[in-house]
Protein backbone atom coordinates (compact mmCIF):
# COMPACT_ATOMS: atom_id res chain seq x y z
CA UNK A 1 0.00 0.00 0.00
CA UNK A 2 2.79 2.16 0.87
CA UNK A 3 4.43 1.65 -2.64
CA UNK A 4 0.79 2.38 -4.58
CA UNK A 5 1.16 5.75 -2.97
CA UNK A 6 4.62 6.98 -3.70
CA UNK A 7 4.03 5.84 -7.49
CA UNK A 8 0.44 7.86 -8.02
CA UNK A 9 0.09 11.10 -8.73
CA UNK A 10 1.81 14.20 -7.34
CA UNK A 11 -0.52 14.81 -4.31
CA UNK A 12 -0.61 11.31 -3.45
CA UNK A 13 2.79 10.37 -4.01
CA UNK A 14 4.76 13.53 -2.33
CA UNK A 15 2.17 13.32 0.60
CA UNK A 16 2.47 9.47 1.02
CA UNK A 17 6.28 9.26 0.65
CA UNK A 18 6.95 11.84 3.17
CA UNK A 19 4.40 10.24 5.43
CA UNK A 20 6.56 7.35 5.01
CA UNK A 21 9.66 8.79 5.90
CA UNK A 22 8.29 9.96 9.03
CA UNK A 23 6.47 6.92 10.39
CA UNK A 24 9.13 4.93 9.75
CA UNK A 25 12.14 7.21 11.13
CA UNK A 26 10.44 7.32 14.47
CA UNK A 27 11.81 3.95 15.05
CA UNK A 28 15.36 5.12 14.40
CA UNK A 29 15.21 9.16 15.60
CA UNK A 30 17.60 11.21 16.67
CA UNK A 31 18.21 13.15 19.92
CA UNK A 32 15.65 15.68 20.36
CA UNK A 33 16.42 19.07 18.88
CA UNK A 34 17.86 22.31 20.48
CA UNK A 35 15.34 24.92 21.20
CA UNK A 36 15.69 28.08 19.92
CA UNK A 37 13.52 30.47 17.35
CA UNK A 38 13.56 31.02 13.65
CA UNK A 39 12.39 32.51 10.48
CA UNK A 40 11.48 30.85 7.09
CA UNK A 41 10.20 32.17 3.44
CA UNK A 42 8.88 29.81 0.97
CA UNK A 43 7.58 29.83 -2.34
CA UNK A 44 5.14 27.13 -4.97
CA UNK A 45 1.83 26.51 -6.54
CA UNK A 46 -1.58 25.64 -5.15
CA UNK A 47 -4.36 24.22 -6.69
CA UNK A 48 -8.14 24.19 -5.97
CA UNK A 49 -10.99 21.89 -6.60
CA UNK A 50 -13.86 22.84 -8.47
CA UNK A 51 -15.47 25.84 -6.61
CA UNK A 52 -19.19 27.17 -6.49
CA UNK A 53 -20.74 30.45 -6.96
CA UNK A 54 -24.41 31.33 -5.81
CA UNK A 55 -26.33 34.54 -5.84
CA UNK A 56 -29.44 36.03 -4.84
CA UNK A 57 -31.68 39.35 -4.72
CA UNK A 58 -34.38 40.88 -4.21
CA UNK A 59 -35.12 41.95 -8.60
CA UNK A 60 -39.03 42.65 -8.54
CA UNK A 61 -39.18 42.74 -12.38
CA UNK A 62 -40.59 40.61 -14.55
CA UNK A 63 -37.92 40.50 -17.74
CA UNK A 64 -39.87 40.65 -21.26
CA UNK A 65 -38.93 37.50 -22.34
CA UNK A 66 -39.77 35.55 -19.84
CA UNK A 67 -43.61 33.93 -19.02
CA UNK A 68 -44.25 36.19 -15.37
CA UNK A 69 -46.36 38.47 -16.11
CA UNK A 70 -49.44 36.83 -13.89
CA UNK A 71 -46.74 35.76 -11.03
CA UNK A 72 -45.44 37.90 -7.97
CA UNK A 73 -41.43 38.06 -8.75
CA UNK A 74 -39.94 38.20 -5.61
CA UNK A 75 -36.08 38.14 -6.93
CA UNK A 76 -33.54 36.00 -8.27
CA UNK A 77 -31.38 33.14 -7.76
CA UNK A 78 -28.32 32.09 -10.09
CA UNK A 79 -25.27 29.45 -9.70
CA UNK A 80 -21.96 28.92 -11.31
CA UNK A 81 -19.44 26.49 -11.13
CA UNK A 82 -15.80 28.13 -10.97
CA UNK A 83 -12.85 26.32 -12.19
CA UNK A 84 -9.40 27.59 -10.93
CA UNK A 85 -6.07 27.21 -12.72
CA UNK A 86 -3.19 26.55 -11.08
CA UNK A 87 -2.04 29.41 -9.12
CA UNK A 88 0.73 31.17 -6.89
CA UNK A 89 1.81 30.87 -3.64
CA UNK A 90 4.23 32.97 -1.15
CA UNK A 91 4.58 33.00 2.28
CA UNK A 92 6.87 33.95 5.08
CA UNK A 93 6.63 32.43 9.32
CA UNK A 94 8.33 32.82 12.54
CA UNK A 95 8.69 29.97 14.93
CA UNK A 96 10.40 28.91 17.78
CA UNK A 97 11.07 25.31 18.37
CA UNK A 98 11.03 23.19 22.01
CA UNK A 99 13.06 20.33 21.05
CA UNK A 100 11.13 18.48 18.59
CA UNK A 101 7.57 20.63 18.81
CA UNK A 102 7.40 23.55 17.17
CA UNK A 103 4.75 26.63 16.62
CA UNK A 104 5.00 28.70 14.42
CA UNK A 105 2.87 32.10 13.16
CA UNK A 106 2.96 32.32 9.35
CA UNK A 107 1.46 34.87 6.35
CA UNK A 108 0.48 33.30 2.80
CA UNK A 109 -0.67 34.58 -0.38
CA UNK A 110 -2.07 32.29 -2.77
CA UNK A 111 -3.84 33.69 -6.11
CA UNK A 112 -5.23 31.98 -9.02
CA UNK A 113 -7.60 32.71 -11.89
CA UNK A 114 -11.16 31.76 -12.41
CA UNK A 115 -13.08 30.91 -15.45
CA UNK A 116 -16.78 30.45 -14.48
CA UNK A 117 -19.53 28.53 -16.23
CA UNK A 118 -23.05 29.23 -15.64
CA UNK A 119 -25.27 26.49 -14.38
CA UNK A 120 -28.80 27.65 -13.75
CA UNK A 121 -31.21 30.43 -12.39
CA UNK A 122 -34.31 30.39 -10.65
CA UNK A 123 -37.01 32.99 -8.83
CA UNK A 124 -36.23 33.74 -5.80
CA UNK A 125 -38.52 30.88 -4.00
CA UNK A 126 -36.28 28.38 -6.00
CA UNK A 127 -39.42 27.86 -8.67
CA UNK A 128 -38.18 27.62 -12.30
CA UNK A 129 -37.49 30.71 -14.82
CA UNK A 130 -40.07 30.11 -17.66
CA UNK A 131 -39.20 31.84 -20.74
CA UNK A 132 -42.29 32.91 -23.28
CA UNK A 133 -43.27 31.20 -26.11
CA UNK A 134 -42.53 34.23 -28.48
CA UNK A 135 -41.07 37.81 -27.27
CA UNK A 136 -40.36 40.51 -29.62
CA UNK A 137 -37.12 41.03 -27.38
CA UNK A 138 -34.37 39.59 -27.33
CA UNK A 139 -30.88 39.69 -24.76
CA UNK A 140 -27.45 39.30 -24.87
CA UNK A 141 -25.83 37.90 -21.18
CA UNK A 142 -22.45 38.36 -20.67
CA UNK A 143 -20.55 37.06 -16.98
CA UNK A 144 -16.55 36.55 -16.02
CA UNK A 145 -14.50 36.52 -12.84
CA UNK A 146 -11.04 37.21 -12.98
CA UNK A 147 -9.51 35.64 -9.96
CA UNK A 148 -9.43 34.53 -6.17
CA UNK A 149 -6.58 36.13 -3.78
CA UNK A 150 -6.50 34.27 -0.21
CA UNK A 151 -4.38 36.10 2.61
CA UNK A 152 -3.72 33.88 5.33
CA UNK A 153 -2.87 34.21 8.43
CA UNK A 154 -2.25 30.86 10.54
CA UNK A 155 -0.98 29.61 13.96
CA UNK A 156 0.55 25.69 13.02
CA UNK A 157 1.91 23.59 15.50
CA UNK A 158 4.48 21.26 14.03
CA UNK A 159 6.30 17.79 15.36
CA UNK A 160 9.71 17.08 14.05
CA UNK A 161 11.21 13.43 13.67
CA UNK A 162 14.92 14.04 13.17
CA UNK A 163 16.49 10.56 11.71
CA UNK A 164 19.84 9.40 13.35
CA UNK A 165 22.80 10.07 11.23
CA UNK A 166 20.87 11.64 8.41
CA UNK A 167 20.63 15.58 7.56
CA UNK A 168 16.71 15.33 6.55
CA UNK A 169 14.42 15.51 9.33
CA UNK A 170 10.21 15.00 8.42
CA UNK A 171 7.66 16.63 10.29
CA UNK A 172 4.09 16.75 10.40
CA UNK A 173 1.83 19.95 11.29
CA UNK A 174 -1.55 20.81 11.90
CA UNK A 175 -3.13 24.80 12.53
CA UNK A 176 -5.58 27.14 12.64
CA UNK A 177 -6.02 30.99 11.02
CA UNK A 178 -7.92 33.42 9.00
CA UNK A 179 -8.26 34.23 5.62
CA UNK A 180 -8.96 37.19 3.68
CA UNK A 181 -10.35 35.98 0.46
CA UNK A 182 -11.22 38.26 -2.55
CA UNK A 183 -12.24 37.67 -5.56
CA UNK A 184 -12.14 40.27 -8.44
CA UNK A 185 -13.23 41.45 -11.55
CA UNK A 186 -16.89 40.01 -11.01
CA UNK A 187 -18.74 40.91 -13.81
CA UNK A 188 -22.50 40.65 -15.44
CA UNK A 189 -23.86 42.49 -18.04
CA UNK A 190 -27.15 42.13 -19.96
CA UNK A 191 -27.83 44.34 -22.87
CA UNK A 192 -31.87 43.92 -24.25
CA UNK A 193 -32.67 44.71 -27.59
CA UNK A 194 -36.61 44.40 -29.13
CA UNK A 195 -38.23 44.95 -32.86
CA UNK A 196 -40.92 46.77 -33.87
CA UNK A 197 -44.12 46.03 -31.92
CA UNK A 198 -42.37 45.82 -28.15
CA UNK A 199 -45.21 46.08 -25.75
CA UNK A 200 -43.47 47.27 -22.44
CA UNK A 201 -40.51 49.29 -21.52
CA UNK A 202 -37.83 50.55 -24.20
CA UNK A 203 -35.41 47.71 -24.53
CA UNK A 204 -32.92 48.91 -22.65
CA UNK A 205 -34.87 49.69 -19.47
CA UNK A 206 -33.58 46.39 -18.41
CA UNK A 207 -30.42 47.00 -19.26
CA UNK A 208 -27.94 45.51 -16.31
CA UNK A 209 -24.35 45.85 -15.65
CA UNK A 210 -22.04 45.02 -12.55
CA UNK A 211 -18.45 45.12 -12.41
CA UNK A 212 -16.59 44.78 -8.80
CA UNK A 213 -14.57 42.86 -6.38
CA UNK A 214 -16.05 41.18 -3.58
CA UNK A 215 -14.29 40.12 -0.17
CA UNK A 216 -14.47 38.07 3.00
CA UNK A 217 -12.51 37.20 6.33
CA UNK A 218 -13.22 33.62 6.97
CA UNK A 219 -12.02 30.84 9.37
CA UNK A 220 -9.19 28.33 7.82
CA UNK A 221 -7.88 25.05 9.08
CA UNK A 222 -4.79 23.53 7.61
CA UNK A 223 -2.85 20.19 7.75
CA UNK A 224 1.00 20.01 6.83
CA UNK A 225 3.60 17.41 6.14
CA UNK A 226 7.40 17.62 4.87
CA UNK A 227 10.78 17.21 5.12
CA UNK A 228 13.87 19.53 6.25
CA UNK A 229 17.90 19.04 4.58
CA UNK A 230 20.15 20.55 6.83
CA UNK A 231 22.57 22.95 4.96
CA UNK A 232 24.53 23.77 7.71
CA UNK A 233 25.27 27.23 9.04
CA UNK A 234 21.70 27.07 10.71
CA UNK A 235 20.31 26.85 7.08
CA UNK A 236 17.01 24.41 6.71
CA UNK A 237 16.39 23.78 2.91
CA UNK A 238 12.71 22.15 3.00
CA UNK A 239 9.77 20.97 1.18
CA UNK A 240 6.77 21.20 2.21
CA UNK A 241 2.55 20.22 1.30
CA UNK A 242 -0.47 21.17 2.91
CA UNK A 243 -3.99 21.38 2.41
CA UNK A 244 -5.81 24.10 3.44
CA UNK A 245 -10.26 24.10 4.50
CA UNK A 246 -11.06 27.52 4.15
CA UNK A 247 -14.50 28.48 5.00
CA UNK A 248 -17.67 29.98 2.95
CA UNK A 249 -17.21 33.73 1.65
CA UNK A 250 -20.75 35.97 1.59
CA UNK A 251 -20.74 39.58 0.43
CA UNK A 252 -22.84 41.86 -0.62
CA UNK A 253 -22.63 43.86 -4.19
CA UNK A 254 -24.66 46.34 -6.49
CA UNK A 255 -25.60 46.70 -9.74
CA UNK A 256 -23.96 49.91 -12.03
CA UNK A 257 -26.81 49.91 -13.91
CA UNK A 258 -29.81 48.32 -13.30
CA UNK A 259 -34.11 48.43 -13.93
CA UNK A 260 -34.13 48.84 -9.62
CA UNK A 261 -32.08 51.87 -8.93
CA UNK A 262 -29.25 50.91 -5.66
CA UNK A 263 -30.27 46.87 -6.17
CA UNK A 264 -28.19 44.90 -4.01
CA UNK A 265 -27.04 41.53 -4.48
CA UNK A 266 -25.31 38.57 -2.49
CA UNK A 267 -22.88 36.23 -3.30
CA UNK A 268 -21.55 33.12 -1.61
CA UNK A 269 -18.84 31.15 -2.61
CA UNK A 270 -17.57 27.75 -1.53
CA UNK A 271 -15.51 25.03 -1.45
CA UNK A 272 -12.40 26.98 -1.55
CA UNK A 273 -10.24 24.30 -0.06
CA UNK A 274 -6.57 23.90 -1.49
CA UNK A 275 -3.39 22.17 -1.61
CA UNK A 276 -0.22 24.03 -2.03
CA UNK A 277 3.09 22.98 -2.57
CA UNK A 278 6.04 24.66 -1.77
CA UNK A 279 9.96 25.20 -1.17
CA UNK A 280 11.01 26.93 1.62
CA UNK A 281 14.37 28.02 3.40
CA UNK A 282 14.81 28.36 7.11
CA UNK A 283 17.25 29.85 9.64
CA UNK A 284 17.78 28.97 12.68
CA UNK A 285 19.31 31.59 14.83
CA UNK A 286 21.86 30.58 17.33
CA UNK A 287 22.68 27.62 15.16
Amino acid sequence: MKLKLCGSGLVHSVLGCLLMVAVSGSGMAAEPRDSGWYVGAGAGVNWISDMKQAGWNRDTVCYPEDDCDDRDVGGYRWFYDLDADTGSLLEIAVGRSFGNLRLELSASLRENDIDQEFTGITYLDGSTRVAKATSNYSSKTRTSVDDLETRTLSLNAYYDFPLEDSRITPYLGAGVGVSHVKVSGLVFEAEYACSAGCDYHPAEYYNSFQDESLSDTVFSKHLHVGADYDLGDGFLLGMKLSYSVVDDMRDKGRYVDHPIPDLPNHTKIRDMDHWSLSLGLKYLFGR
